[in-house]
């Protein structure tokens, strides 16, 4: 049994027949866990990974496949990281889960669950997870032990909803077998009803969306459902919804597994359903309606999920199915319940397994680091650059960031070994040896400033920022005539950058001290050093580049 990682989109295309077989052969297997709709979903998302378990020798088909995500939080207390695995899907999908052949099911959940315990994670969220429950409850058994704990973590929601529960309806071999068995007499008489009536009068019609009207349909959908919605989710939260929903369905319908029948009188729609078609498994998927909520009669819900589903049957599909959620209207088209289930998975300390990050998450942290650096939160970007460097001891831009905090902290020394080390290490070593001149100078050791310095200008003879420093250094050092010729070189360099000009300019007043004052070297230096090397401020700084 092994288990290949596989988070590239070339790896991921490459999937696509074995994927096919075994998503066909899973009988559990539902369109939120095809290829189709992960590639598009996954091509939106960061951070993602596919476990695929092959039981032979390598060559050999794969028998499952576990599509999961990686995202990374922070303790608001501690200020440390943690990362969390969840299900590729969640925020999107109805269904998540893995796929597998029927007769690896054991193995694929040995499998999968003994990497999961190997990896850096403090949660492991089982969210909306389908398949039968004995899935659910064998990987509970695989993972539970003295490092993690669980609980159900079936989220609550309005009016005491239970989103564990997908009801569905089968469909048989004709609508009147389906209106006969499945409904209520007075639902059946009134659908029955109000499709003539829709069907009868001009004055109604129902579309479905073109190329041409899908903008239009998906504008009047989510026009109707923000305005039911939006006062119980709040605004920002609402639009945030319609957004990323859009975008998912957009996807969808360029795939061409959406439907949206819109739902008229005259010119004015009346209600609209997005529905996700699977083809292959044969199923309709109702994924969000919205409707008008002033108009009575005929019911736009009623007689758009009537008229698909009629039309389902018609084109031979077996399933019509509500997705999450066990509100009251979905019960008068006869379905049944399928259950799903939510699990999260807590380290008992708080941290990550194996106290790292994930690999995936390295990035993200040293990315937050730099932006909390820049923010001026210096203690918050301390914590994530050290966290880094427990990972990867020999992450030389979390190295950099931390000397930089430790020379703006006084901490000269550290900062010193860490800026040197830094140097010796690096394709591009000119930042690094900016600042160990820095620290250098702030020592008071001036032969290492200037040497410092001097190895800047040997690589970037035109470096202002070094040129300066260095003469600087030569003054503290009273090497006054090499200082001058330095102040004198660098005060007739032109540049269109301003930073540079600026160096310029105090390279010229540096001079003027020279000439004006005849005075003992550290007395001028003194007043040099304070009036320009800025050593003192926080500076912004780009990372040096890593040998390969």
């Amino acid at each position: 049994m092994h288990i290949d990682v596989i988070n590239t989109r070339a790896g991921f295309d490459a999937l696509r027949d074995n994927w096919d077989q075994v998503f066909m052969a899973d009988p559990h297997a539902q369109h939120f866990l095809s290829f189709t709709w992960l590639k598009a979903y996954l091509w939106r998302r960061g951070r993602w990974f596919i476990l695929a378990l092959r039981e032979k020798a390598e060559g050999s088909a794969y028998v499952a496949f576990f599509p999961l995500r990686v995202i990374t939080q922070q303790d608001k207390k501690t200020g440390r990281f943690f990362d969390e695995i969840i299900m590729a899907g969640n925020f999107a999908a109805d269904y998540t889960g893995f796929i597998t052949l029927p007769a690896y099911e054991h193995h694929a959940v040995a499998g999968f669950c003994a990497f999961l315990k190997q990896q850096s994670w403090t949660h492991l969220k089982l969210e909306y997870m389908c398949g039968p429950l004995s899935r659910r409850d064998a990987m509970i058994r695989a993972l539970q032990g003295p490092q993690v704990m669980f609980r159900d973590s079936t989220p609550k929601s309005l009016n005491d909803i239970n989103n564990c529960v997908c009801p569905v309806v089968t469909l048989p071999a004709s609508f009147d077998e389906y209106l006969e068995t499945s409904m209520s007499s007075q639902t059946r008489q009134k659908l029955r009803r109000f499709l003539r009536k829709v069907e009868g009068d001009p004055s109604y019609r129902i579309s479905f969306a073109t190329h041409e009207t899908i903008g239009r349909d998906m504008d009047i959908l989510f026009k109707f459902w923000r305005a039911k919605w939006a006062p119980y989710k709040g605004k920002d939260r609402a639009e945030k919804i319609i957004v990323s929903t859009r975008d998912m369905l957009m996807d969808c319908f360029r795939d061409g597994t959406l439907e949206v029948p819109v739902l008229w009188y005259e010119d004015r729609p009346l209600g609209a359903l997005a529905n996700i078609i699977d083809k292959s498994k044969g199923v309709v998927l109702f994924y969000i309606t919205g409707r008008d909520e002033t108009w009575t009669t005929p019911s736009p819900g009623l007689v758009l999920h009537g008229f698909c589903i009629r039309r389902a049957i018609e084109m031979g599909f077996r399933e019509y199915d509500f997705l999450r959620g066990n509100e009251p209207y979905k019960y008068m088209f006869g379905p049944w319940e399928r259950p799903i289930s939510c699990t999260q998975f807590r380290t008992r300390s708080g941290e990550n397994l194996n106290g790292r990050l994930h690999p995936f998450s390295i990035r993200f942290v040293y990315e937050q680091a730099l932006k909390f650096y820049k923010a001026g939160e210096k203690a918050k970007s301390e914590v994530a650059f050290r966290q880094v460097l427990e990972t990867v001891p020999d992450h030389r831009g979390a190295e950099f960031g931390l000397a930089n905090l430790l020379f703006e902290k006084g901490e000269f020394h550290e900062a010193e070994v860490s800026y040197l080390a830094i140097s010796r290490a690096v394709e591009d070593p000119v930042p690094a040896l900016l600042r160990l001149g820095e620290t250098r100078l702030a020592q008071k050791d001036f032969p290492g400033a200037i040497r410092a310095f001097q190895d800047v200008t040997s690589r970037a003879p035109f470096h202002h920022e070094a040129l300066y420093k260095c003469g600087i250094a030569l003054v503290a050092a009273g090497r006054r005539n090499e200082a001058t010729a330095i102040f004198e070189k660098l005060q007739n360099f032109h540049s269109d950058d301003a930073a540079n000009m600026n160096y310029a300019e105090k390279a010229k007043s540096a001079l003027s001290r020279l000439r004006a004052f005849v005075a003992p070297p550290s007395i001028l230096v003194g007043s040099v050093v304070l009036a320009g090397t800025d050593s003192d401020q926080p500076r912004h700084w780009h990372p040096p580049r890593v040998l390969h």
